[in-house]
């Protein structure tokens, strides 16, 4: 009787033990791609921006919006994407209006440049504008940088092993 409870007991400790060792290898890989997913999330958010931004141009003589206030309604009925990191609809705080100085920094990709220096919250993406010397209301160029979950924008790394920040252009 004594060994039939001793075997029971060795039989759970041993079933126990593989389903720790099956969660020690399975969970670190779970983290990694939820992480990716909140990334990939944010870059497809940045792309229904851009899409919006585009259908503004296209309904106003191919001008590009100032702000998110100007191309919000083109936007799925105005109701903005939601923020992968908070789980709910991003607030017209979290697409930050950037003024660009210089008139190629919108296309500056670099991870020393001027674009890696910008910071937000987790999800939030960057609407950076460069707007006509003579006109300011008139934009020339414009980028949507995503924020990543350090705060930082978003990067990856190319086929040659350069890393580069992910952004989207006109």
């Amino acid at each position: 009787m004594y060994k039939k409870g001793l075997v029971r007991f060795l039989n759970v400790i041993i079933v126990l033990a593989i389903i720790l060792l099956v969660y020690m290898i399975v969970y670190p890989n779970c983290k990694d791609i939820q992480k990716g997913n909140k990334i990939e999330d944010v870059k497809t958010n940045m792309y229904i921006l851009r899409v919006a931004v585009e259908n503004y141009a296209a309904f106003n003589d191919g001008k590009y919006p100032l702000d998110l206030q100007s191309f919000r309604n083109f936007i799925d009925n105005g109701t903005l994407p939601k923020n992968p990191y908070t789980l709910i609809s991003m607030t017209e705080d979290e697409i930050i209006n950037h003024i660009y100085g210089d008139p190629v920094a919108y296309e500056d990709n670099t991870i020393d440049g001027s674009n890696a220096l910008l910071k937000g919250e987790p999800g939030s993406i960057l609407y950076a504008i460069y707007p006509s010397p003579g006109d300011s209301t008139f934009v020339v160029h414009y980028a949507f940088i995503g924020i990543a979950e350090d705060g930082k924008p978003i990067t990856y790394v190319d086929p040659g092993q350069k890393k580069h920040i992910f952004l989207i252009h006109d």
